[in-house]
């Protein structure tokens, strides 16, 4: 894939995720591809009619954080957008086209502008809204699939633009990302911008919004990964280990990615893993009665080498460029996966907030008492705030407010009702108090003792390792989709390579820190810093900051917010997650890949993460094996002269009739043991059809035949009453042949060989020869000789389609001249027998001999021995000729020389790649005609294939006739016309069976 971009109408650009074609009605071609940056869009009220904007416009925290207020004067733009599927969140991204004043685009040199949208294809609503599964969740959007086509134009109010930055040039490592990219920035309000204009405050306020959102989400996530009830006494503790993970990530992201505004934090795709890992090690160790703190202190150990290990892997696939590789994972089963995610995160919010535990659907009962559902309710108030401030919202703040607003609503309640902070805790409203605690406390948990690590539960590690494949591929394939995100949102290109050796080490340093918990870029709140105006690291190491110090302070945060707060958040996360891919993606995938999504869902909520990934991967192959063996098999009876030889027409007679006891079937892709068999039942069905067919029985005993023409004419010599009996014998002693043409096929299995050896003894028992031709592959003939295909006495090969229909035509004609309906004259033909030929229902024998021997007195004899040139390609065309022995073959290219006299040298790549035909003709055959009669140079060149007589006309000679014999000329003039029509519709039938068999 590359960066293409159009002239005029529009361009088309290309990233590993995103294919639209973007369309410009602009007057000017130079601004097709541009954008804007800081805009503040208003809609106009004619294009609010009809709509009920229940969009999602996809912003990390659903905030009006755009480019900075700079002056420039209000112009008005046309803009219609295009809608385009967003896989990852059940959203769509929109793309402007616009008609601007030239003042205004004067100042769109290029811009920012992707906004996602809900799958119902609705325009956006006037205020920003944010989707929460990017928001909150962390999923960037992955669009794939076709161009959804709704399209919604707006009326946009251009104020406030300011010009941005040239586009810098693109860099030659093939990221497959566009050179210029269109995005349309939410709206900012200018204190913002202000900020960003008074030095670092801009970058502070920044860090210290995104550290408010990321806290509940991180103690939310330490809830995940640890929610076995035997780690719960340890939570407070744990979630330091997420703050000092979330802080070593950032770190090191912000130090050595090459993206100053990148936010790199623990992320949720890969926790799911680690929390089967935790799991499974609390439930070994408590069936082998080993304590709490040797099973955290077991999983925190593995779970800290797993991310070393899939850190030193991405940062592998980073530097061997193996970018693409990790995303060949099949889509419904990442679907599943991301489904399963979502389902997971949503019952662990309701275990949190409930203090149930929640897990399979059996479980779900457990919330049927009156204090489980108060929580519940709690809960869901709390998701119902979150999700209309990310909805409706447009301020910055909203959201961030929202979540310091939601604890504090809890307190006032619980002071105003006087229940104390041990009470709520008492009643598992929220964690218990724990006494304050030093930093290093933390690496106690890790419970090693000794050098032999007696502490832990080696055996319960090692069951974990299988899991490290399907997390590797977790991140890596959740980094890249995070990386082509952010790119369309990046003024520069991306190096996917680069940013995943980032991501890798990242993970490397966090896990050597001893926490281990997987982390990548955080799509959502990087592109809220970049439309922010974040320019610098600062904002990184604020975060980095801030994260360390929550880690640092002996006291835990954790027991002083609601429990049902952080199962909120999880909910959301859940709810989003789950309806983006099990639901709405419905409409982005085939109705197959839709089942397969929801299988693979289903079997890992069956089986576990492991054996639902490896299950769906399988069943995700199967399907392909079973889709691509629909090889399109063209069948199709080959039409009279169904060869490159025009023959004469008696001949062309016998050909025409015998036709119906042929076809010709074409195969193409790769023939494999999941499409053999389906075409060898199709060439059978081919085969039986040439022996039932009543109809060409009746073509030969001169009645009604396919599409219901009369064959029974006088123009019909071989169905005449005296003949019509040996041509009804010659008809059912032809032999019956199915041609097999491999152009099209590039390789084939043992498996598929195996199945054309049947298929031949299959054939041979209905009375038909299998004729295979075009088998270029050294590889493909062994195989079909050694399983007795083609060899010996098996059927016939030969190495082009040409060579086996001539082949063909060979035994039909043999038939016919035993039973008498031709004779096959190696001798030649006569001028009198040609002018016959070319005189259907022209009876007069006399004429016709007066006629040829005027004619023969103004024509030259000539000879040409095999392999010369009757007449070359570029000559002058003063002449004509009537063969009389022999063949001739032409090579016709239409293309190379133009109908002018002088020739356009052509490129050699080019001329390479334009089409020769070739004609073989025989006697009878009137050569040169058509360049002749246009009086322009030759455009064919005519070569004898063995030692041959013609008959040559000049162009005096032809003149002279015109003058001085009327009735040869009106004989002559009667033959060409019926030479030439003869001639086209053969030319005609042959072109369109190379192009039935693919060529």
């Amino acid at each position: 894939m590359g960066n293409r971009s159009g002239d005029g109408a529009g361009g088309e650009m290309v990233s590993p995720f995103l294919s639209v074609r973007i369309q410009n009605d602009s007057e000017d071609d130079e601004d097709t591809l541009g954008g804007l940056q800081g805009a503040n869009w208003t809609q106009a009220p004619s294009s609010r009619a009809g709509h009920r904007s229940n969009a999602r416009l996809s912003h990390a925290l659903g905030l009006a954080a755009g480019a900075r207020a700079h002056t420039l004067q209000p112009q008005q733009a046309q803009y219609q957008w295009e809608a385009v599927p967003l896989m990852s969140s059940g959203s769509m991204m929109l793309r402007q086209r616009s008609t601007m004043v030239p003042q205004a685009r004067q100042q769109l040199q290029r811009s920012s502008a992707m906004y996602e949208e809900d799958s119902s294809g609705t325009p956006p609503p006037t205020g920003w809204k944010g989707s929460l599964s990017q928001a909150m969740s962390r999923k960037p959007s992955m669009v794939r699939g076709p161009e959804l086509k709704a399209r919604m134009t707006y009326t946009a109010g251009l104020s406030n633009i300011r010009e941005a930055s040239a586009p810098p040039p693109p860099e030659t490592e093939p990221t497959d990302t566009p050179a210029v990219r269109q995005h349309l920035l939410p709206k900012q309000d200018r204190s913002a911008q202000g900020s960003k204009q008074g030095g670092y405050l801009n970058e502070i306020i920044f860090g210290l919004i995104n550290v408010i959102v990321g806290v509940p989400t991180m103690v939310s996530y330490a809830a995940v990964v640890f929610k076995d009830g035997m780690y719960a006494p340890f939570l407070g503790q744990l979630a330091k280990l997420v703050f000092l993970a979330s802080s070593m990530h950032q770190l090191t992201i912000s130090i050595f990615s090459t993206l100053p505004f990148v936010i790199g934090q623990v992320q949720d795709v890969g926790l799911i893993f680690l929390s089967a890992m935790t799991t499974a090690i609390a439930q070994f160790c408590q069936d082998q009665g080993l304590s709490a703190r040797e099973a955290l202190g077991s999983s925190l150990l593995t779970i800290a080498v797993s991310t070393f290990i899939v850190g030193l892997l991405v940062v592998l696939t980073g530097y061997f460029r193996l970018a693409t590789l990790v995303q060949y994972v099949p889509l419904p089963v990442v679907g599943g996966y991301l489904g399963y995610v979502g389902y997971f995160c949503f019952a662990a919010g309701v275990s949190l907030a409930c203090h149930v535990q929640i897990d399979y659907i059996n479980t779900w009962t457990r919330l049927f008492n009156g204090d489980a559902l108060a929580k519940f309710a709690a809960a869901a108030a709390a998701v119902t705030a979150m999700w209309c401030t990310l909805n409706f919202a447009r301020h910055r703040l909203a959201f961030p407010a929202v979540l310091l607003s939601i604890p504090a609503l809890f307190h006032i309640v619980r002071l105003a009702c006087g229940v104390s902070l041990q009470e709520a805790a008492d009643a598992f409203w929220c964690a218990q108090p724990e006494p304050p605690r030093n930093f290093w406390e933390v690496y106690g948990l890790y419970n090693i003792k000794g050098m032999h690590f007696e502490g832990l539960s080696m055996h319960a590690m090692l069951q974990q390792l299988p899991k490290l494949v399907p997390l590797f591929f977790a991140v890596a394939f959740g980094s890249s989709l995070d990386i082509s995100a952010i790119q369309t949102e990046s003024p520069e290109p991306l190096d996917y390579n680069r940013q995943l050796s980032t991501i890798g080490l990242s993970n490397m340093v966090t896990a050597c820190v001893g926490a281990g918990l997987t982390g990548s870029y955080i799509f959502s709140q990087t592109v809220f810093s970049l439309r922010g105006g974040v320019t610098s690291r600062l904002q990184g190491f604020v975060i980095a900051g801030l994260e360390m110090l929550l880690f640092l302070i002996p006291i835990s945060i954790v027991p002083y917010l609601p429990s049902f707060f952080f199962g909120s958040l999880l909910m959301l996360f859940g709810v989003e997650i789950s309806l983006s891919w099990l639901v709405l993606s419905y409409k982005k995938v085939t109705r197959m890949e839709f089942i397969l999504l929801w299988a693979s869902f289903l079997i890992i909520m069956a089986t576990d993460l492991q054996r639902g990934i490896l299950i769906g991967i399988v069943l995700a192959v199967l399907y392909f094996a079973w889709s691509y063996a629909q090889v399109t098999v063209k069948a199709f009876t080959v039409v009279p002269s169904r060869s490159g030889v025009l023959r004469p027409p008696a001949e062309r007679e016998v050909l025409n009739l015998f036709g119906a006891r042929m076809a010709a079937v074409s195969l193409s892709g790769f023939i494999f043991f999941g499409s053999s068999l389906s075409i060898s039942d199709q060439v059978v069905q081919v085969a039986k059809a040439l022996v039932e067919d009543e109809q060409a029985v009746l073509q030969a005993e001169g009645r009604s035949y396919s599409g219901g023409a009369k064959t029974g004419t006088a123009s019909n010599a071989l169905l005449a009453p005296d003949r019509r009996a040996a041509t009804y014998a010659a008809f059912k002693a032809a032999p019956r042949f199915v041609l097999l043409d491999f152009r099209n096929v590039h390789g084939l299995d043992a498996t598929a060989a195996q199945t054309f050896g049947t298929l031949w003894s299959i054939l041979i028992r209905l009375g038909v020869e299998m004729v295979i031709t075009n088998l270029e592959s050294l590889k493909m003939l062994k195989l079909l000789a050694a399983h007795g295909v083609i060899g010996g006495a098996s059927c016939m090969a030969f190495e082009t389609s040409e060579e086996g229909l001539q082949y063909c035509e060979e035994q039909f004609l043999t038939v016919a001249e035993s039973h008498g309906l031709c004779s096959i004259d190696r001798d030649g033909m006569s001028l009198l027998e040609i002018l016959q030929l070319h005189s259907p229902g022209f009876e007069d024998i006399g004429v016709l001999d007066e006629v040829a021997s005027e004619l023969m007195s103004a024509m030259d004899e000539v000879e040409i021995n095999e392999e010369e040139a009757l007449f070359e390609k570029g000559a002058d065309a003063d002449e004509l000729f009537i063969l009389t022995d022999g063949y001739v073959e032409v090579e016709a290219d239409f293309v190379e020389l133009p109908a002018c006299q002088e020739a356009i040298e052509l490129p050699e790549h080019v001329k390479a790649a334009l089409p020769t035909l070739t004609f073989v003709f025989g006697p009878g055959s009137i050569l040169g005609a058509t360049d002749f009669h246009l009086r322009r140079v030759r455009r064919t060149r005519a070569l004898a294939l063995e030692p041959c007589t013609a008959l040559q006309l000049l162009r005096s000679d032809f003149d002279s006739l015109i003058e001085t014999s009327p009735q040869v000329m009106a004989m002559l003039s009667k033959a060409l016309m019926h030479a030439a029509a003869m001639d086209t519709a053969h030319m005609c039938e042959h072109l369109a069976r190379n192009s039935a068999q693919g060529s």
